[in-house]
């Protein structure tokens, strides 16, 4: 059963990015929301497969000191949908968003884990992802009800669920041109951008498409040789930058625990 107008509340502003012409998983998701009583609105998805090739170029030139593969048009078309967001964010003045792609489930008691997690004191992290788990990682901070929060040298991929400070927005779009990377690896490379993730434990969204099946994105996995060997160069360069500016920037104790976590 929906809730009534009069139990809809906003804990904070929501925006769900959905593709024109994606009916079925915008009710779908509309639907899990109004169920829990909460308001959103609906951001659309920039659709990168109607993009020119010319323009896929200029804004993601390929890279390849950067990442092991040139972007697909749908990951493009990703990158620019965080962008519109984070500048929707910004010009709004939101001090908290939750930002959600359109196919996920929310897990049980999801409003009131929402607010708890918005009560958390002090200033805010530029962004939590509240959807993706990992093992180890630093236990950084707890809220008022019980919900730990936890940062790792690699956070959780995806962007399927995340929570924006104003800040975080702001550094996000100014670093997020060219699109080099696709979004969740751009927003891995967090010493990049003096970004500060942190993720929940346990998850408050889980993917609604484990399987990848009905992904919009369409990435194209490196193909031969030479594909195979850029990305595990990526790969082994990405763990030790990663490691070193979590070692760099939050010392060797705090190393320790999220490596050992």
């Amino acid at each position: 059963m929906s809730a009534s107008p009069s139990e809809l509340h906003r804990p904070c502003p929501i925006l769900v990015i959905n593709l024109a012409g994606s009916t079925v998983r915008w009710q779908k998701v509309s639907a899990a929301l109004a169920v829990v009583g909460l308001t959103f609105e609906r951001h659309e998805a920039s659709d990168g497969r109607l993009l020119p090739a010319t323009e896929i170029a200029r804004l993601a030139p390929w890279n390849p000191a950067a990442f092991f593969k040139p972007l697909s048009p749908g990951e493009v078309g990703c990158c620019l949908s965080h962008v519109s967001v984070a500048e929707r964010i910004i010009r709004e003045g939101w001090e908290r968003t939750l930002v959600l792609e359109d196919d996920f489930l929310l897990a049980d008691n999801f409003v009131a884990r929402l607010k708890d997690l918005l009560a958390v004191p002090g200033p805010p992290a530029d962004l939590i992802k509240i959807e993706g788990a990992l093992r180890g990682g630093e236990r950084v901070a707890e809220t008022p009800g019980g919900q730990q929060l936890y940062r790792h040298r690699r956070p959780p991929s995806r962007t399927a669920a995340q929570l924006w400070s104003l800040e975080g927005a702001r550094k996000f779009l100014a670093s997020a041109q060219p699109f080099l990377r696709p979004v969740d690896v751009h927003l891995k490379h967090w010493w990049e951008h003096d970004l500060e993730i942190l993720y929940v434990r346990p998850s408050l969204v889980m993917d609604g498409d484990a399987t990848g099946v009905t992904s919009t994105i369409g990435a194209r996995p490196a193909s031969g040789l030479g594909g195979e060997l850029r990305r595990l160069r990526y790969k082994t360069s990405f763990a030790f930058a990663s490691q070193w500016h979590y070692l760099r920037r939050y010392g060797l104790v705090s190393w320790c625990r999220q490596l050992f976590g």
